[in-house]
């Protein structure tokens, strides 16, 4: 599939993420990172997310090792921060979304964010409020 498709769904979720009052959507790797990236990664217990701001560049928190892998599939995006197996991913999410001055306010999850990977990321988090993501991925073409 063309780039210019997936540059089109990003732009259409955030239009929707901005008629939702949000800020931002973290998705993890399947159905809708897929559909919205073109990035296909499989579930593993090791985190790779895509966290989306309504506004700026998108942020990739990826397992270190893999990182070389991500960078030949990742389109959308330079921002790529890789985790180490002595770090936290969910920390490097938590500071993808304050480099982006995002502290409070409404964050999109999708519903398949696995609890551990939703609960590690409200740990570092704590100021912000989650929701589904559900109706602005319906809204991109889910």
């Amino acid at each position: 599939m063309q780039q210019a498709t997936y540059d089109s769904r990003i732009q259409t979720a955030r239009q929707a993420m901005k008629q939702s009052g949000l800020r931002v959507i973290v998705l993890e790797s399947g159905a809708a990172m897929l559909h919205l990236s073109g990035v296909r990664w499989g579930r593993s217990e090791r985190t790779f997310a895509l966290v989306l701001p309504a506004e700026g560049e998108p942020a990739w928190v990826v397992p270190g090792f893999e990182v070389m892998r991500a960078r030949e599939l990742i389109r959308a995006g330079a921002d790529i921060r890789a985790w180490e197996e002595d770090e936290n991913p969910f920390e490097k999410i938590a500071q993808a979304l304050r480099d982006r001055g995002i502290t409070s306010g409404r964050v999109g999850i999708d519903d398949n964010l696995r609890f551990f990977v939703f609960d590690g990321i409200r740990t570092h988090a704590p100021k912000l409020e989650f929701v589904s993501v559900g109706s602005v991925l319906k809204t991109a073409g889910l």
